[in-house]
């Protein structure tokens, strides 16, 4: 989230620094070569004003070519002065003379063949600067401007050449890089800036989102922290505290109210399952035994009704101690082995390890998941109670095969006093959940492969609270 946000707020403004820059460029490119284009051109209109048409009309016309002489002289002397060279081509194309003898008399001169519309347009008496910009040996910008050489009768002898490279050249690749190193320290900039408002508004976003994860598994005793900055956060976090204490005081108030009424009931309890006792002993040897007999067995579901409501209204602290996962699983074994007897049921115990703990909330937790999976499965089938351990987790396993969940069921699983069963209480996942998160792990309810259901308390192999 973090660095969605700083690339949210970071971007826009990298972006648009990058474009001004191109454009700074594009345009500092354009002047230079404005500027060079007229420079050169003004310097081939001064050239062709300073020379003689009468002395290039005569070069220029029929007989042997000459070599070098008083022409060569004088462009060579106008090329120094002006830091340019400056070249005669014939209006049909061709050299007559030029500063640097590049090209004899007659023949292209090197690096002005893509100029031919230009000297073209020049031999027609229009001066212009070439359109093609070039790099010369050292990178630098080059052109090239052409003017007409006009007899006194306005003829064109002669199109006047004048190529040079831009000194200011320089100045631009500087002023690129310049360019390039405040990009650079730009987005530089813009990440610390965004990285810094990213930890100043995720940073508590991410807290009430922990907030958030610890209240969805049941902490209610944690308090949101405290933040002084008067904003939106502050606000959110505030309604959330506000949430989370609303929600203590009503569980607060449902399990004062679930221990009342089984304290209420326990007690009678007691003195009818005494007095069932004497009564079933009064009439053994009797038909009447029997129905004393089934007023107990009823009688001993209340009280596990009772035991449930009281597990899942009291709130004790963990009593933690290495704990025998095999051992455990046995002993489940044997406790749920009565309900499985009744209702043809085989019991498997399997694995081994071991695991800090609460042993018996633990086995309490287990034991209802061993009840549910007995209570689930037809007669002649195997519920497996499978317990294993490494170094990351341990992890306690009730596998039946049973009909499986349906999509209603597996929607409010978890929820207290929901329930399936003519006589069950709906406590039986709550209060496995409850001890699963109580020791910081997970319960899950998954279908099995081949049909049934696999019940999967998964525990950390340490902890550090």
């Amino acid at each position: 989230m973090r660095r969605r946000f700083a690339l949210a707020a970071s971007l826009p403004a990298l972006v648009a620094l990058a474009a001004m820059a191109l454009l700074a460029d594009r345009l500092a490119r354009r002047a230079l070569e404005d500027e060079l284009g007229a420079r050169l051109l003004a310097v081939a209109q001064a050239a062709a004003a300073s020379l003689p048409p009468d002395e290039v009309r005569a070069a220029a016309g029929p007989g042997p070519a000459q070599g070098p002489g008083p022409l060569e002289a004088r462009l060579s002397t106008l090329a120094r002065a002006t830091g340019t060279r400056l070249s005669l081509l014939r209006p049909e194309g061709g050299a007559l003379a030029d500063s640097e003898g590049r090209a004899e008399a007659g023949m292209p001169i090197p690096g002005l063949e893509e100029d031919r519309a230009e000297i073209a347009r020049a031999a027609a008496g229009a001066a212009t600067a070439s359109a093609a910009i070039r790099e010369d040996a050292e990178g630098l910008l080059q052109k090239a401007g052409y003017a007409p050489l006009l007899a006194a009768d306005g003829r064109v002898v002669a199109v006047v050449a004048a190529e040079g490279a831009a000194a200011s050249d320089r100045t631009l690749r500087g002023f690129r890089r310049l360019l390039a190193s405040l990009a650079v320290a730009g987005a530089v900039v813009g990440a610390v800036v965004a990285a810094v408002a990213g930890l100043n508004v995720v940073r508590p976003l991410m807290r009430l989102t922990e907030a958030a994860q610890r209240i969805a598994r049941g902490d209610l005793e944690t308090p949101i922290w405290k933040r002084k900055r008067k904003d939106q956060i502050k606000t959110l976090r505030d309604t959330m505290e506000e949430m989370r204490q609303a929600l203590r005081a009503r569980d607060e108030e449902r399990e004062a109210l679930l221990a009342a009424i089984a304290h209420e009931v326990r007690n009678p309890l007691g003195g009818m399952d005494l007095f069932t006792g004497i009564l079933a002993e009064e009439l053994a040897g009797r038909p009447e035994a029997a129905h004393a007999a089934r007023v107990r067995a009823e009688l001993a579901n209340l009280e596990r009704v009772v035991e449930e409501f009281l597990d899942f209204a009291r709130a004790r602290p963990l009593d933690l101690s290495p704990v025998d996962l095999a051992a455990l699983a046995a002993e489940v074994r044997d406790l749920a082995l009565p309900l499985a007897l009744e209702r043809g049921v085989r019991l498997a115990v399997a694995g081994a390890g071991t695991a800090p703990g609460d042993r018996e909330r633990l086995r309490r937790a287990v034991l209802n998941l061993a009840r549910n999976a007995i209570e689930a499965s037809p007669a002649g089938a195997t519920v497996e109670i499978a317990a294993r351990a490494d170094a990351d987790q341990a992890e306690l396993e009730v596998r039946d095969r049973g009909p499986g969940l349906s999509a209603q069921a597996r929607e409010k699983l978890f929820r207290p006093f929901f329930t399936t069963k003519e006589k069950g209480t709906g406590l039986g996942l709550a209060l496995a959940k409850k001890v699963a998160d109580a020791h910081g792990g997970t319960l899950a309810v998954e279908d099995r492969p081949g049909g049934g259901t696999v019940a999967r308390v998964a525990l950390p192999a340490t902890r550090t609270d």
